[in-house]
C-alpha cells in the first residue's frame, strides 16, 4: 500500500541505489504487506496495522546495513583509482613498445645505410644502441606493468567502471582512428623507395632505400601498436565482468608454454631472437646480403609462432 511505500522510500532515501538495495526494499515491502493483511484479518483497523506492522519493522535500519554491505564480491571489486593506475601503465606500455620498435628499427636502418661508407663502424654502433634501448624499454617497462596487473588479476568489474571505460574509449577514438590511419599510410609508403629504387636503378641507393624502407615501417609500426594498446587498455575494462592479468593471448599461451614445456619456454623466450640476430649479422656480413637479409626477420616471426604453438600442443614434460 502508498503508506508502506512512502515508509520505505524514506528510508531508503539516503541509501545509493544498487540492484542488492532494490531487492532488499521489495523484499521488505512485501514482508511488510504481508504482515499488515494479517493484522487487518485479525480485526485491527487500517491505522492499528500500519502503527504495528511500523514497530515490529522498528530494527529496519539493521536490515538496511545487512542490504546494503558491501559483499564479498563487492570488496573485491576494482575501484577507479586502480583502474586509472592501470591505465597510466597500458599508456606507459604502448610508448615503451611502440618505441622499442622504432629504436630497433631506425638503428638497423642506420647500419644498412652505414654499411658502403667509411662509417660502416658507427652503422653497426648505432644499431646496437638501437636494440638495446629498444629491448630496454621491453623488459623495464613490461616488469612494470606486469606488477600493476598482478594485483587486479580476478577481481570484479562494476557497471560504473565499465561506463567509465566506455567514454574513455569514445573519448580516444578519433586518436586511436587517426594512429591506425596514419601507420597504415606510412607503412604502405614505406615500400616506394625500394620500388623506385626498383625501376629507376639509382646508382649507390640500394642500401639506403633499404634503410629508408625499415626507418618509415617503423615508423608506421609504433603509430598502430601506440594507438592500438592504448585503445585495448579501455577495452579490457569496458568489455569484461572480471579482470584477468593473463586476459591477453600471447600472455596465457606464455603462462602455459611455460608451465607445460620449460625448456621450449627457456629456447623461444631468451635464445631464440638472438640466434636470429646473429644469424641476421653473419648473412649480412659474411656473405654481404644486404639487400634480402631483412627478410629473416618477417621468417623468424612466422616461425616462432609455429613453434609455439606446436609446443603448446605437445605433452607437459
Amino acid at each position: 500500500m502508498d503508506t508502506l511505500k512512502n515508509y520505505l522510500a524514506s528510508k531508503f532515501a539516503s541509501v545509493p541505489y544498487t540492484p542488492a538495495t532494490e531487492k532488499a526494499k521489495a523484499d521488505l515491502l512485501a514482508k511488510m504487506t504481508t504482515r499488515y493483511q494479517e493484522l487487518l484479518a485479525a480485526g485491527k483497523n487500517e491505522n492499528e496495522a500500519l502503527g504495528t506492522v511500523i514497530n515490529e519493522f522498528d530494527s529496519i535500519e539493521d536490515l538496511l546495513v545487512a542490504a546494503t554491505a558491501p559483499t564479498t564480491a563487492t570488496k573485491n571489486n576494482l575501484t577507479l583509482t586502480e583502474v586509472e593506475t592501470f591505465w597510466r601503465s597500458t599508456k606507459r606500455l604502448a610508448l615503451a613498445v611502440a618505441g622499442g620498435i622504432l629504436s630497433i628499427a631506425l638503428g638497423v636502418g642506420a647500419m644498412i645505410a652505414l654499411v658502403p661508407t667509411a662509417f660502416s663502424w658507427l652503422g653497426v654502433l648505432l644499431m646496437l644502441i638501437g636494440v638495446i634501448i629498444g629491448i630496454s624499454l621491453f623488459i623495464t617497462i613490461g616488469m612494470a606493468h606486469v606488477r600493476v596487473k598482478v594485483p587486479l588479476d580476478k577481481r570484479g568489474i562494476t557497471t560504473e567502471l565499465q561506463a567509465t571505460a566506455r567514454q574513455r574509449q569514445q573519448d580516444y577514438t578519433s586518436g586511436f582512428t587517426i594512429a591506425l590511419v596514419a601507420g597504415v599510410a606510412l607503412c604502405i609508403f614505406a615500400l616506394f623507395p625500394p620500388i623506385l629504387q626498383t625501376v629507376w636503378q639509382v646508382m649507390n641507393f640500394d642500401l639506403l632505400s633499404g634503410a629508408a624502407f625499415i626507418w618509415i615501417l617503423g615508423s608506421g609500426v609504433f603509430a598502430i601498436i601506440y594507438g592500438s594498446v592504448i585503445y585495448a587498455g579501455y577495452t579490457r575494462i569496458a568489455q569484461a565482468d572480471t579482470f584477468y592479468a593473463l586476459a591477453d593471448a600471447d600472455d596465457r599461451a606464455l603462462n602455459d608454454l611455460k608451465q607445460r614445456n620449460p625448456k621450449m619456454h627457456l629456447f623461444l623466450y631468451q635464445a631464440y631472437w638472438p640466434l636470429i640476430i646473429l644469424a641476421y649479422f653473419i648473412i649480412s656480413f659474411v656473405f654481404g646480403l644486404w639487400s634480402v637479409s631483412w627478410l629473416i626477420f618477417p621468417i623468424a616471426g612466422v616461425l616462432f609462432g609455429v613453434i609455439r604453438n606446436y609446443a603448446l600442443l605437445a605433452p607437459k614434460n
